[in-house]
């Protein structure tokens, strides 16, 4: 049913059920209905018509709303992304190209000088740059077998360009999971694993996704070379800071603990999502 038929049904309605209620009543059913009984059934008719007939077309209504103004959403989202990552390319990326082939002329003039930190540096920022494009032109999707294709090609592609091995065990039943979980899921997903290339000098890394407390957890462990102090103390830190935002978006938690020269982050979240929107 379309948006223009619901709303065309919901004016219509209750003036075709009182009408047919008194041209029958008028027709057929004067000599059994008084005409006080009948002025107070027309009302009641057109109660029961609206809790039972205009209740159910008001929620298709509002649910269509809803998906409308999602749909706003998501499309002022990609064009946002779009946007961003554009400017990524033609800017700070076009830069990173103009300095390597800046050092590359410097190399020529200073042979004896070591290039290689500032060339190293280089290629990691230039990677980290390529990434975020990529992953700002790649919108996460809502639908459940397609996420976990899209988070599955993610990490292939992770594991080519870092050459770490990734073990991947999904046992939760991620059609359970709600459209923005999905969504803040992967961001953080992206996040933790590219913190992990950046610092952690890792060897292997392990991501599950598991049932929970009548809920979920997701972890990710790797074997690299941990952290000191607290790291959301720190100001360097800022993507963990990010990721733990968007885990309280979901009403979830996030830890980040050293064990066993593992380093564990975990996002958890006990019970059913509740949306902040409908918070009290």
């Amino acid at each position: 049913m379309s948006y223009k038929q619901i709303k065309a049904l919901i004016l219509i309605l209750p003036t075709l059920i009182i009408g047919l209620w008194e041209y029958t009543r008028h027709a057929f059913l004067l000599p059994y209905i008084s005409m006080d009984l009948g002025n107070w059934l027309s009302p009641l008719i057109v109660f029961l018509v609206t809790i039972t007939i205009l209740r159910k077309l008001f929620l298709i209504y509002e649910k269509m709303q809803v998906q409308l103004e999602q749909e706003r959403a998501e499309k002022v989202i990609l064009q946002e992304r779009e946007r961003i990552a554009r400017e990524l390319h033609d800017g700070i990326a076009q830069s990173l190209f103009l300095y390597s082939v800046q050092i590359n002329q410097l190399k020529k003039q200073n042979p004896s000088f070591d290039w290689a930190d500032l060339e190293k540096s280089l290629r990691q920022m230039h990677d980290y740059v390529r990434h975020a494009i990529s992953n700002l032109k790649t919108p996460p999707t809502s639908d459940n077998h397609q996420w976990q294709i899209q988070v599955k090609d993610w990490i292939n592609q992770y594991q080519l360009d870092t050459g770490l091995s990734v073990e991947v065990t999904i046992e939760y039943p991620t059609d359970s999971l709600c459209p923005k979980e999905k969504v803040e899921l992967f961001a953080c997903i992206q996040e933790a694993l590219t913190n992990i290339r950046k610092h952690a000098q890792a060897k292997a890394v392990s991501l599950c996704l598991i049932p929970y407390e009548k809920g979920w957890k997701l972890e990710i462990v790797d074997d690299g070379v941990g952290f000191q102090n607290d790291p959301f103390q720190t100001m360097d830190h800022f993507g963990l800071k990010i990721m733990k935002d968007r885990a309280a978006e979901i009403s979830a938690s996030l830890t980040l603990q050293r064990e066993n020269q593992q380093t564990k982050l975990a996002i958890i979240r006990e019970g059913e999502y509740v949306s902040n929107s409908y918070r009290r």
